[in-house]
């Protein structure tokens, strides 16, 4: 169910970031088509064009800078899930990381070291490092 939700949620970041460069793209045709309007001497269309294209500069420029900090943000959060196998006989002790279909208690083969049961004794997951500040 997660890795669905991890898939929505990059395909929307995808999907803003095009949006946002296809905003940026219109932003500087309309900038381009100001200055040949006033070159033609039309203030009118000039102003207009010049103040619509720059305010969708901003936007766009804001909504990229916007996701690229929410996309660090979220790898930074990521939550790393840890299966810890023991081996039932000499206690030898595997830490790998999570598959699906884990469950605590669940035997998953022979021990390297003297071919008793290994189970699963623990799933715990890994805090993300904290950022320290300056």
């Amino acid at each position: 169910m997660r890795e669905m939700e991890a898939k929505r949620s990059g395909m929307y970041s995808y999907l803003m970031v095009i949006f946002s460069i296809i905003i940026l793209a219109w932003a500087v045709w309309a900038m381009y088509n100001a200055f040949n309007f006033q070159q033609q001497g039309n203030t009118e269309n000039f102003y207009f064009y010049a103040a619509a294209s720059s305010i969708a500069i901003v936007l766009a420029v804001s909504s990229i800078m916007q996701m690229r900090r929410r996309m660090l943000l979220l790898q930074s959060l990521a939550v790393k899930v840890l299966s810890v196998i023991l081996c039932a006989n000499c206690s030898f002790k595997v830490v790998r990381a999570f598959t699906q279909g884990d469950f605590v208690y669940k035997e998953v083969g022979n021990c390297q070291q003297c071919k008793g049961t290994m189970r699963i004794d623990s799933i715990y997951a890994e805090e993300p490092p904290k950022k320290s500040r300056p």
